[in-house]
């Protein structure tokens, strides 16, 4: 007998508000348990036992990963889902009194805020950059389209960075 998938299409971006970790905790809860996700947004799930799983996702630049880091995450009992350019997906047994995050301490999860602002920013600069490039060029419907799509894209991406600068204003309040 073959093992029993899902696929599940929902987006998301990862910040800390935890709402996609709290989604994959109640499919685990449920005997769902994820094996793999593909960009933009198919989750792949695996029929198992229904287990209390913790999950958290985390940055870093793909040329910035570290064997280290891996073995860091795994000695604190979190196991590697999945990697995609530099996006981590974890996951651990939820155990009472044990910490359930990544980052415990502010000065980590500053860095991490960072790290997002930067791919946030990075983004945001490479649609502007590409809109202001498009305003010498002659203009095809699909190249306005595309120029459509890039303006509004803005949109989404300066509320993105507004939600990460706040989120590294109250951390560096903590820290203090």
């Amino acid at each position: 007998m073959s093992e029993q998938r899902s696929h599940v299409y929902k987006w998301f971006i990862e910040l800390d508000d935890g709402e996609i970790e709290q989604w994959l905790r109640s499919q685990a809860l449920a005997g769902w348990h994820l094996t793999g996700f593909r960009m933009p947004c198919r989750f792949t799930f695996v029929r198992g036992e229904p287990a209390d799983e913790v999950y958290r996702f985390d940055s870093f630049p793909a040329w910035k990963r570290s064997a280290e880091y891996d073995q860091l995450c795994q000695d604190a009992g979190w196991e590697l889902v999945f990697y995609w350019w530099g996006s981590y997906c974890w996951r651990k047994p939820a155990a009472d009194g044990q910490p359930n995050e990544i980052y415990t301490d502010t000065a980590s999860k500053i860095a991490r805020q960072q790290r997002l602002l930067m791919y946030f920013g990075l983004t945001s600069l490479l649609l502007i950059f590409n809109l202001l490039g498009s305003r010498d060029r002659q203009m095809d419907m699909l190249r306005m389209v595309l120029t459509g799509v890039q303006a509004i894209m803005l949109l989404p991406m300066s509320y993105l960075i507004w939600r990460t600068v706040s989120r590294l204003r109250r951390l560096r309040r903590q820290a203090l």
